[in-house]
């Protein structure tokens, strides 16, 4: 019977050949995280969501080095100043070794805000833009509820509607940049909030690439100063999703040669 179902030499001489492209091996999300170009690019408007703007106030002279590569186009919604803000104003025996990193963080960008450093752009919340916030608030919930049964943990009661305000007007923010020609990038660990930029057509960045940027500017600053700062931002709260967390201090290694880069100087 084996030899009766083996197709013979002759019958597989009359098979049509396969044309059909084999299908390209798509790089991991952190491969494609880790061959980005490391140098700054300029855009119109970088928003920064809550997270990460606390995780690089830990250490506030690094973000007024983000500061001073992104300059006026570094901004952020009300609703990051209002968060940002509400946690500053978090005082007295509420500041619990929980939250104090945070509480600490937001101190000094709170007052970044409060002296213009860092500019604020209102959302007007018009029909269209209240149909996209809602639509991206959806997103996040449902990428929550994807998370929350691949892990078998509780949805919370809390959705991230309710926790995630400001992600959300920085993508809607960042989705009406582009709509109106310009180039933004969203600044995020978050991983919903990356998600979710994906699926709207929107760039973002985590802590771990402006150090990258700052070290292709600087060559003073180490890639092994980089990883260890990027370490103490993200340790306890603002944390980057395990598959696209730097896993050493290559990611951080700049290539240049003077004026050149091998790596961003090659052209998509």
């Amino acid at each position: 019977m084996d030899d009766l179902e083996r197709p013979s030499p002759k019958a597989m001489a009359h098979r049509r050949p396969n044309l059909q492209p084999r299908s390209k091996v798509q790089p991991s999300r952190r491969e494609a995280i880790e061959n980005r170009p490391k140098r700054y690019a300029p855009v119109t408007l970088a928003w920064c969501d809550t997270g990460t703007l606390l995780s690089l106030g830990r250490q506030p002279d690094t973000l007024n080095k983000v500061r001073g590569l992104y300059g006026s186009t570094l901004v952020v919604t009300y609703a990051v100043a209002r968060e940002i803000r509400a946690m500053a104003n978090i005082r007295g025996a509420r500041r619990t070794h929980e939250n104090r990193e945070r509480c600490e963080s937001a101190d000094s960008i709170a007052a970044m805000l409060d002296a213009g450093d860092i500019p604020e752009h209102p959302l007007l919340l018009t029909e269209e833009t209240v149909r996209m916030i809602d639509r991206v608030l959806g997103q996040l919930d449902a990428f929550e509820e994807r998370q929350n049964s691949i892990f078998g943990r509780t949805d919370d009661a809390v959705r991230s509607s309710q926790k995630h305000t400001g992600e959300a007007h920085s993508i809607v923010s960042a989705m009406l940049t582009v709509g109106h020609g310009a180039s933004t990038v969203l600044l995020t660990n978050d991983n919903g909030a990356m998600r979710v930029a994906e699926q709207n057509n929107v760039a973002w960045k985590h802590t771990g690439q402006l150090l990258a940027e700052l070290g292709c500017q600087d060559p003073l600053l180490t890639p092994g100063e980089l990883l260890a700062d990027f370490n103490y931002m993200t340790s306890s709260f603002a944390t980057v999703p395990a598959e696209v967390r730097p896993s050493n201090a290559e990611f951080f290694t700049c290539h240049r040669d003077g004026d050149r880069c091998p790596r961003c100087d090659v052209q998509p």
